[in-house]
Formats: C-alpha cells, sequence, structure tokens
C-alpha cells in the first residue's frame, strides 16, 4: 500500500475527534493538540506503508521518512495504491501483553506481527536490529 502525506499537523486531526474540543491546547484522541506537528513527515510526499497498527482510538501507518522510521495517524494521508503485500501478516494482540490495550492489533510484514517485541523495538527502544528487519523487508516490498 502506498500513501501520500496530505496534512502534518494536530490541527488537521481535529474534524476525526469523537466530539468537539474547545481549547486548541487540548489533546484529543489521537494523543495530539492542534498545535502539535508531524515533522517527520512531509506534505506531498508518498510513503510504502509497513504496517497498520490499530490502537485503541485510532489506526496508524508504520511508514519511514528519509530512513526514520515512525507511526502516523491514517487520516494525514490519502491512499494513492490500495494493495497490499500478499505477504502481510496479522496478529490480534493479547491481554497479557506489554502492549495491550492501548495496540488492539498489528498488520504488517512476518516479523512485525509475530516477534512480540517488535513495535517496541522499533518505534520505542530504536533497536538496530529491527529496523535493519524493516529496511529489509521494504526492500523485498520494493522489489516486487
Amino acid at each position: 500500500m502506498k500513501v501520500r502525506c496530505i496534512f502534518n499537523t494536530g490541527k488537521a486531526l481535529r474534524e476525526f475527534e469523537y466530539s468537539t474540543l474547545g481549547n486548541p491546547s487540548e489533546f484529543g484522541r489521537f494523543g495530539v493538540s492542534e498545535y502539535s506537528e508531524y515533522n517527520e513527515i512531509k506534505v506531498g510526499s508518498t510513503y510504502l506503508v509497513m504496517g497498520l497498527i490499530i490502537f485503541r482510538n485510532y489506526q496508524a501507518y508504520l511508514i519511514d521518512d528519509d530512513g526514520f522510521i515512525t507511526l502516523c495517524p491514517c487520516q494525514l494521508f490519502e491512499i494513492i495504491d490500495h494493495n497490499i503485500s500478499p505477504n502481510w501478516h496479522f496478529r490480534l494482540i493479547e491481554k497479557n501483553e506489554m502492549i495491550y490495550p492501548f495496540i488492539q492489533s498489528i498488520f504488517g510484514y512476518y516479523e512485525l506481527c509475530f516477534d512480540m517485541n517488535s513495535y517496541e523495538n522499533i518505534i520505542i527502544n530504536r533497536d538496530e536490529v529491527a529496523q535493519q528487519t524493516y529496511f529489509v523487508r521494504k526492500m523485498e516490498l520494493e522489489d516486487t
């Protein structure tokens, strides 16, 4: 799946809130205020989606820009290629996992779904091995 960034601010997410937020500094369901910026993505840039993370309150795309791997709410993008890899997998997060209930399920490449620490290793710990695996899988997708 390929997406194009159409917004990179918290203000753009306000229309997707479940209820009206009166204070621009108030954090909504995406965990950002109107003043928040997603500086890791660029409006107009195209990204190959490497995973879809289903949080309790929203869905985010696992993408990278200039080698920096990040998660961004899907509402910041438009889909330009709906096809997903036949090698994508799905995993429902179990109640006994540390990331539950914040993350409900994961779609994506094999290691992202079945390595129980993959999410933390890529996004939180910025683990070199996990990031290398991400980029190996990305190269495989780009070659198909």
